[in-house]
């Protein structure tokens, strides 16, 4: 369980990437999912199914 959580945290770290450098510089509205994100690896709360979903909403930003 907390490997999952790991792999899944570090894969949410790489699309949160990907999804800022697409965003580019000077954006003033950061999207919802990213904000999640942020939350996400300041205080981790989430279990392992919300932190797929939060994957799956940062995957779909760069779609």
């Amino acid at each position: 369980m907390e490997e999952e959580k790991a792999q899944l945290h570090a894969e949410i770290s790489v699309a949160m990437d990907q999804v800022m450098e697409a965003m580019g510089g000077g954006t003033l509205m950061i999207p919802e999912p990213v904000q999640r994100g942020l939350e996400e690896s300041t205080n981790p709360k989430l279990d392992v199914d919300g932190l797929k979903a939060l994957r799956d909403d940062l995957q779909r930003l760069l779609v």
